[in-house]
């Protein structure tokens, strides 16, 4: 006998919604990311790969991901594959309106067929200190963190992160009557730490040589002094007495195995006639050392020659006064070796086609800059360059020729920052939050 059972519409409704509800149940006990279910390590590996801005959206996909990029292993990761590849933004700081504008953009420095640089479009960073510190100058980048100090008061630093918009204020240190201070940040690998340098310079009871509105003073053998380290991870300064040297004013360091280098005021040093000097301060032993520099000769050395890092080593740009904008390029190729310094390049001059008025004119953030300034050696070999106004051109050492780099929606003008995306962290750990 067979029997034939039927099923209302009703019934059939219900068995198919209570499949369904079945199968949306087992999809969600399969894992929604894959990341989940790698180890810990190799699933580090994978994302460390990733660029930062890519980095910084993947926060917000799941808990997994944010929580993640917290880890201390990934932020060295992927810290160290961004130094390994030289890859590059650019940061631009603008003071138009007023002067706490910061933009970026990728360079990759790629040619389209025709030789014309790819140009990504600008985009601009949030400052959200911005309420407590309205005008701000950039004291340094290293390691993904710019070092920005407060333009409209005495004191007032800030460590940020711009991509991560992690940022932090340091605490404030000893201000003199009347100082004058100079700033350098930067990193060292041996003692894995970040440093602010603070060095302020102030009179004597006899020494008046300085004018205020202006913060220009005489070179003066009685002038006091007081050098304050910052530790990125403290909560506080040290002083470690005087600075042996009277440093360049607007000689901003520039840093290189873990030290950071200045010029010195052509005058007086312990005492003694000299020209111009190059002076290291290592960050690990938070020690002043004279660096040799190349052979100049008298009238040459006077002049106010700047320090950069191209690859590797460190270099001395001479202006040439015959033709403006024209730069002898001495590279150290040993360091702390005399006899290794080489007059590799002689950039001549040039002006670019574009910002031509505003590299005559003078802004906020150019009021005492150089005609032409060496920014960094690119992937390609060419070397980036500086105009006062803010204009970037890229010289290419074996033809001689130089191609201006314009980013469309970058204001003018504005002062260009070498800087690499990361994950480093300015704030304490107990100030992260993790996601349970």
């Amino acid at each position: 006998m067979m029997i034939t059972l039927q099923m209302g519409s009703d019934e059939w409704k219900l068995t198919k919604k209570r499949k369904c509800n079945q199968a949306e149940d087992d999809e969600e006990k399969q894992p929604t990311n894959y990341l989940d279910s790698l180890p810990q390590e190799l699933a580090v590996d994978i994302i460390s790969r990733l660029p930062i801005k890519s980095l910084i959206q993947s926060r917000f996909v799941c808990k997994f991901w944010q929580n993640l990029s917290y880890d201390p292993h990934l932020v060295s990761l992927h810290l160290s594959k961004v130094l390994s590849s030289n890859f590059h933004y650019f940061i631009f700081h603008c003071d138009v309106p007023i002067k706490n504008q910061l933009y970026f953009v990728e360079f990759f420095n790629e040619k389209d067929d025709d030789g014309s640089t790819k140009l990504e479009k600008v985009r601009k960073f949030d400052t959200p200190f911005s309420s407590s510190m309205p005008e701000f100058n950039v004291i340094g980048s290293c390691n993904g963190i710019l070092c920005l100090e407060n333009s409209l008061f005495e004191e007032g630093l800030y460590l940020y992160n711009p991509f991560t918009q992690d940022y932090s204020e340091l605490p404030k240190s000893t201000v003199y009557q009347d100082q004058f201070v100079m700033y350098g940040f930067g990193f060292h690998p041996v003692t894995n730490e970040h440093k602010l340098v603070r060095i302020a310079y102030y009179p004597t009871t006899f020494d008046v040589n300085i004018v205020a509105p202006s913060r220009r003073f005489a070179l003066s053998r009685d002038m006091k002094s007081d050098v304050q380290i910052f530790t990125l991870g403290s909560n506080r300064w040290r002083s470690i007495g005087r600075a042996p040297f009277v440093f360049q004013k607007g000689s901003n360091p520039v840093l290189l195995n873990g030290r950071l280098h200045w010029t010195t005021c052509y005058g007086v040093h312990h005492g003694r006639p000299a020209n111009r000097l190059i002076v290291s301060f290592d960050l690990a032993d938070e020690t002043f050392r004279e660096v040799p520099g190349p052979e100049l000769n008298h009238r040459i050395s006077r002049l106010n020659y700047h320090l950069a890092v191209l690859g590797e080593y460190l270099c001395v740009a001479v202006p040439l006064h015959r033709v403006p904008g024209t730069l002898d390029l001495w590279i150290m190729r040993e360091y702390n070796r005399k006899e290794s310094w080489v007059k590799e390049i002689t950039v001549g001059g040039y002006t670019p086609t574009l910002r031509t008025q505003e590299i005559q004119r003078s802004y906020g953030i150019w009021s005492r800059g150089k005609m032409v300034r060496v920014l960094c050696l690119l992937r390609d070999g060419e070397i980036l360059l500086e105009y006062k106004g803010g204009s970037l051109v890229s010289y290419n050492p074996g033809t001689g020729m130089f191609l201006d780099i314009t980013f469309p929606g970058l204001p003018l003008p504005s002062k260009t920052i070498i800087h690499v995306g990361t994950l480093n962290r300015v704030a304490s750990p107990s100030q992260i939050q993790i996601i349970p």
